[in-house]
């Protein structure tokens, strides 16, 4: 039985290491993270995509999936199965955020997000349950403002595309 086990987990493991690296050599590195195919477009890295975002049966480890006016977001990473199954869901989101510790890329969580469309109407504020957050919003320009709640919030203009997603890191001093 552990026998059976231990060879179902290994070949788990290789069904989800050899898409990766497939798609790994179409694509050349960003630095935001991800990458970017030869129009430069951002695609971001994950072994496969779901077949219904969110099911259990397909990403049991997925945070849960929130929903605000129109928006659709996620948010979380804390732990690897955790990250796996948001990276396995960045697809289905078009703005994607992560918050780290500058200097020290520690993973942070609890931090507040508001996103304003062009008008200056707040479209979505949430708080990130983990240092990854993604969002589906309309293709467009928006304004993102990350607060660790420690006086120092950042913002950042971004232009969602129509087609593909827009990433960005915070990083906060520690």
């Amino acid at each position: 039985m552990a026998v059976t086990k231990t060879f179902l987990a290994v070949l788990a493991l290789v069904a989800l290491v050899a898409p990766a690296q497939a798609q790994m050599q179409r694509t050349t590195p960003n630095p935001g993270g991800g990458a970017t195919d030869s129009s430069g477009q951002y695609e971001p890295l994950h072994p496969l995509a779901p077949e219904s975002p969110g099911s259990v049966n397909v990403l049991p480890d997925m945070p849960a999936v929130h929903k605000q006016a129109d928006i659709t977001y996620v948010s979380g990473g804390i732990g690897g199965a955790e990250r796996q199954a948001l990276r396995a869901a960045a697809s289905n989101y078009n703005l994607h955020l992560l918050f780290a510790g500058q200097g020290t890329g520690e993973y942070l969580s609890d931090v507040k997000v508001t996103i304003t469309d062009s008008s200056g109407v707040v479209v979505l504020d949430a708080v990130s349950e983990g240092p990854y957050f993604m969002a589906r919003l309309a293709p467009g320009r928006y304004r993102v403002t990350a607060d660790l709640g420690n006086g120092n919030a950042q913002t950042r203009a971004v232009t969602v595309p129509e087609r593909g997603a827009f990433s960005t890191s915070f990083f906060w001093h520690s």
